[in-house]
């Protein structure tokens, strides 16, 4: 018996040799998923690759979501959080290597996107121009969110190891509208809020073109989503707060990350607004008490109660489900993460063309924001731009849009709270980066 069952074994044995045998050529020719070369992945590989990337994108963006509220002097701690002057960063703050190495682990990622849609032998395919057209946007975005806070970065047009010495700020500019340029050339027109349009791509072109003062532009990209159909203004503090819920419908987003996650939740009123008893930021005192009041050209602004409740120590513009909120938010932990709003475009446009021509493009978007409106016929170009300043400040709170404002427009004196003290013009890079590239390739002011 014992002989059979050594037979039978052999027998086995041999069998299983010659099936590997027989399929070595097959086993040889496969490779993992991510092997794929590039110029072969199918359109079902590139909607995948497409989702990971939204999803490093919505990390990233709500990451520095309320960062320029905190630099701005927008907040004070909230209950049970204690903040550091933000005025005082140094190449050695976590802060500061978390928001770069972020930056730059997202961009690992959009440059494989970019990679494969340039690798790609199908560049025809709608599926593949829209993946090259949302890379380069994406990339686009990153690099903004870079130049504004650092200046000059690393320019990285592909995925390295090595390190790449940085550049100056104004080549960075170039770079962002050299990618906006691309995608406007492969993006579809809009269809959802939640992914990436031709109108998404033209609001950012229009933010990079206020920042570089090419007013031309800025307006004339602003005016390209102002008058799509798609998007509108709202009239009611109801419907100007529904921008900012689960499922959001608003005809005010041009472009929001759909943040509709089942792990790693980001939540916004976590950090504002929570339902336990601590949460991280309050607004500030200044902030809560005069930055909706009426002035003697408006009155009853329609933002100041979607913003502010009746508890100073809370922002309620990202409603929490509980109790005490403006708007009923089904599902707080989705809260959409906004990108671009069709008002910020109405103030662009304005700011762009300036106290002459863009009076009458900041009284049409006043007229949706106020009860009343008396704007006055002429203004002087300081009168234009306080105006612009006070309405970007209460459309775009707690949208991290303060610090950069008050830099880009070198309005230091609205900065409230200065005292004598330096303004953080910029970021201070990395001291891991400094220790990279050498000492000597960084200014040694520390960001201011």
């Amino acid at each position: 018996m014992k002989r059979y069952y050594t037979i039978i074994n052999y027998l086995l044995c041999s069998i299983c040799l010659l099936w590997m045998t027989g399929c070595s050529g097959i086993l040889d020719d496969m490779r993992p998923k991510d092997q794929i070369p590039q110029d072969m992945l199918s359109e079902s590989d590139l909607e995948k690759l497409l989702n990971g990337v939204y999803a490093e994108m919505e990390e990233l963006v709500f990451k520095f979501y309320m960062d320029g509220d905190v630099k701005g002097e927008n907040f004070k701690a909230g209950p049970g959080f204690s903040m550091n002057d933000p005025m005082l960063m140094a190449p050695s703050s976590k802060e500061v290597l978390s928001q770069w190495q972020k930056c730059f682990t997202a961009l690992k990622q959009v440059n494989f996107l970019v990679e494969t849609y340039e690798a790609s032998s199908n560049k025809e395919s709608q599926v593949v121009k829209q993946t090259g057209g949302t890379g380069y946007y994406f990339r686009a975005l990153i690099y903004y969110h870079l130049v504004t806070r650092w200046g000059g970065v690393p320019i990285l047009r592909k995925r390295t190891y090595d390190v790449v010495p940085i550049s100056p700020e104004t080549e960075v500019w170039s770079f962002i509208k050299e990618d906006l340029a691309k995608a406007e050339g492969l993006l579809s027109d809009f269809t959802d809020r939640f992914y990436v349009s031709l109108s998404a791509c033209d609001a950012l072109h229009a933010k990079v073109c206020l920042s570089l003062k090419d007013y031309t532009n800025a307006a004339a990209y602003a005016d390209k989503v102002i008058t799509k159909s798609n998007f509108a203004l709202s009239t009611t503090s109801v419907e100007y707060a529904q921008a900012f819920v689960s499922n959001s419908s608003s005809k005010e987003l041009v472009f929001a990350l759909a943040n509709k996650r089942s792990t790693s939740l980001l939540l916004f009123y976590q950090t504002v607004n929570d339902i336990d008893p601590t949460w991280d930021y309050s607004p500030s005192t200044e902030c809560y008490s005069h930055l909706y009041d009426d002035t003697a050209v408006k009155s009853k602004d329609i933002r100041a109660k979607a913003v502010f409740g009746s508890d100073n120590s809370r922002i309620i513009k990202f409603p929490n489900g509980s109790t005490g909120q403006f708007v009923t938010n089904e599902q707080p932990s989705q809260i959409p993460i906004v990108v671009t709003r069709v008002a910020e475009m109405y103030l662009i446009k304005a700011e762009a063309l300036g106290a002459v021509n863009g009076l009458s493009t900041l009284k049409e978007f006043m007229n949706k924001r106020y009860a009343t409106v008396l704007l006055p016929s002429n203004m002087t170009d300081i009168e234009f731009q306080n105006q612009i300043l006070d309405e970007r400040h209460r459309e775009l709170y707690a949208e991290g849009q303060r610090w950069y404002d008050l830099k880009r427009t070198n309005r230091l004196d609205l900065f409230s709270s200065l005292n004598g003290r330096n303004y953080l013009m910029y970021y201070p890079v990395p001291q891991s980066e400094r220790d990279l590239a050498g000492e000597e390739n960084y200014p040694q002011n520390e960001g201011y």
